[in-house]
């Protein structure tokens, strides 16, 4: 059997954990958070650990330990005891470079102290995270010390590669959900509204003011219409297709800015499972994940924007078409257990055991 530790600090959420349930003779998972995660209720043990990341919970603490953290150490993401976890596991999956519980287990690497080092990869920004003297360093540190990295698309590789990683460090795997919870629901109602869903967090660069202004503009043609907003954390992951299903487009016009961009979108996969047709900005690695299932509007273009919405309100065949090519295409490449499967052979190579 295989031990891995599963480092996520703060981040620790069900989204990516639904990837990560394997085989219990083969692969023996424990997920390493801080003390407040953003989720509860995971298929694998959890070891908490204190973290000032925590601390941002506080609303009036959020930017001055993100500000006096990143200046002094480069991250907030400190898992104190993290160190001594080192030899019970044959394997530490840890999450992007730029963390500092990352830099802890590149430490422990170098120092033999680990067997190895396996980090995901999601930025798709070259050269992010570096504006900070500590915080390229870490970064760099441990880049050196990962032994593989795995990247959830092809756009996150190619940031790895331009920022030096040879490219034979790197496995692309999809990021999947389960498709047996992510589902299409059919409504037998035809007087309902047509209900545009958006799941995500509510700040400028999702999007979510230029979904208002052009929501009201389709309302100003066709009354018949609901926006439902879900905010990331306000609802347990687990009550999350609900949304899905009670929904009839889905949309996301996330905006890229100096440091963001949308890395994965993974709330696309979760909207394409549940049948929804697609409609969102071009932004970051959306335009990959989405493929032809959905309608690629240019960032900021809200008149463009609510008349892609308006189209889909009026042709029920349209968002039945692209609802289908979505369900197909999750199945295809977004299923969670084809991604459990490939990450299990990664553990398998990289430890050298074999089953």
């Amino acid at each position: 059997m295989i031990k891995v530790a599963l480092v996520r600090g703060k981040y620790l959420n069900n989204f990516e954990g639904q990837n990560y349930v394997f085989n219990r003779k083969k692969i023996s998972i424990t997920a390493v958070s801080s003390l407040k995660p953003l989720d509860y209720g995971f298929p694998f043990p959890v070891i908490e650990l204190p973290s000032p990341a925590d601390l941002q919970d506080i609303s009036f603490l959020n930017k001055p330990i993100k500000f006096l953290m990143n200046r002094l150490i480069g991250d907030a993401q400190i898992l104190f005891g993290l160190e001594k976890l080192a030899g019970k596991f044959d394997i530490f999956h840890t999450a992007d470079s730029h963390y500092y519980y990352s830099y802890q287990l590149a430490k422990m690497r170098k120092k033999g102290l680990i067997k190895k080092l396996i980090s995901t990869s999601w930025e798709t920004i070259p050269f992010n995270n570096e504006t900070v003297s500590q915080k390229k360093f870490i970064k760099k540190f441990t880049q050196a010390q990962v032994d593989l990295f795995i990247c959830y698309t092809e756009k996150a590789k190619r940031c790895l590669i331009k920022e030096g990683i040879s490219q034979d460090k790197i496995q692309v795997i999809r990021l999947g959900v389960d498709i047996n919870r992510f589902k299409a629901h059919n409504s037998s109602s035809k007087l309902k509204k047509i209900v545009i869903l958006f799941v995500g967090r509510l700040v400028d660069e999702k999007g979510v003011n230029d979904l208002r202004t052009a929501i009201k503009k389709v309302q100003s043609f066709n009354r018949l219409i609901k926006l439902k907003i879900v905010q990331s954390g306000s609802v347990d992951y687990r009550q999350i297709p609900k949304a899905y299903q009670e929904s009839d487009i889905f949309v996301l016009p996330s905006k890229t800015t100096r440091t963001w961009e949308e890395q994965y979108g993974m709330v696309i996969v979760e909207a394409m499972a549940s049948g929804l047709p697609i409609v969102a900005y071009d932004s970051g690695a959306i335009k990959e994940v989405v493929g032809d299932a959905g309608i690629l509007v240019k960032q900021n273009k809200i008149n463009d924007l609510a008349e892609t919405l308006d189209s889909l309100v009026k042709s029920k065949e349209l968002r039945l078409k692209l609802g289908t090519i979505g369900r197909r295409r999750a199945e295809k490449y977004f299923d969670a257990r084809k991604t459990a499967k490939n990450i299990e052979k990664i553990y398998e190579n990289i430890s050298g055991h074999s089953f």
